[in-house]
């Protein structure tokens, strides 16, 4: 059952498999219903991006998350990481 109030950590995992590499890469998620994002906690290989779209690699809000790993070569894992509050 939910808990109303626990904080759950969602950990996306991007694999580029291969000896070539993925341009534009991108790494997005929705915001799961009946939750809310917690501000400032989303992360990248764990260090910390900003919300706004600025000069890092992360996009947050209450919808969804965007995190642009642009080009990324073969046989690299990137982490990305966020946390939200169950309503």
């Amino acid at each position: 059952q939910p808990v109303p109030g626990a904080v759950i950590t969602y950990t996306l995992v991007a694999t580029v498999s291969g000896s070539g590499q993925a341009e534009g890469l991108h790494v997005t998620d929705v915001i799961p219903t009946g939750t809310t994002y917690q501000v400032s906690t989303l992360k990248l290989d764990g260090s910390a991006l900003s919300d706004a779209a600025d000069a890092d690699a992360g996009v947050a809000s209450a919808s969804g998350i965007d995190v642009n790993l642009g080009t990324v070569a073969g046989g690299t894992t990137k982490t990305v990481k966020f946390d939200v509050k169950i309503n």
